[in-house]
């Protein structure tokens, strides 16, 4: 089958009412012409003629059904998550910050529902500060070695999945008391 007669064949069936007639025609040269537009008579050239399109079978699929973003969450959510845990900082790893700033970044899947929190446990106790894409942020640490991990509570507060915590040391240089003891000479 001539490619050009498949192209016109493949858009008749995709669009047959904006397509309405084709005709075919050869030119001067032997090439053949598929057109949408009646041809103009042309000496020496055979008449045109009307290439019919079969219509082609079609399938509807059926409608999704959608769950409304205010219906309760199904139940079972214990092991709706395969992975929750801590990637940063890597474990034992020790950060250098003055301000005590800290970025703890945890990967989680599935996404987390909407219907859900990713809370912080820091140095083993829950606290309110969210993740705002998998990253909780942190500042005016104290100095010295902490845990850290991630939360998913749902909406009444049970814990869904928690992750292993995380280990890590901050150092902040620390002005102390300064020994103002003379010095001989």
């Amino acid at each position: 089958m001539d490619s050009r007669l498949a192209l016109i064949l493949v858009l008749a069936a995709v669009s047959p009412t904006a397509v309405g007639e084709i005709y075919k025609t050869v030119d001067a040269n032997g090439n053949v012409v598929f057109t949408d537009i009646a041809p103009i008579d042309r000496s020496g050239q055979p008449p045109a003629k009307p290439v019919t399109v079969e219509p082609i079978n079609s399938y509807e699929p059926p409608a999704p059904t959608i769950q409304p973003t205010d219906a309760p969450p199904p139940s079972g959510d214990v092991g709706y998550y395969a992975q929750l845990e801590v990637i940063s900082p890597a474990e034992d790893e020790t950060i250098r910050d003055n301000a005590g700033d800290v970025q703890i970044q945890v990967v989680i899947a599935p996404q987390l529902r909407a219907d859900h929190r990713l809370l912080l446990v820091l140095d083993g106790n829950q606290t309110e500060v969210e993740a705002v894409n998998g990253v909780f942020e942190l500042s005016n640490v104290d100095r010295g070695t902490h845990t850290v991990g991630g939360r998913v509570v749902d909406r009444q507060g049970n814990v869904v999945i928690e992750s292993n915590p995380a280990t890590f040391n901050l150092m902040r240089v620390s002005l102390g008391p300064q020994d103002h003891t003379p010095t001989p000479h």
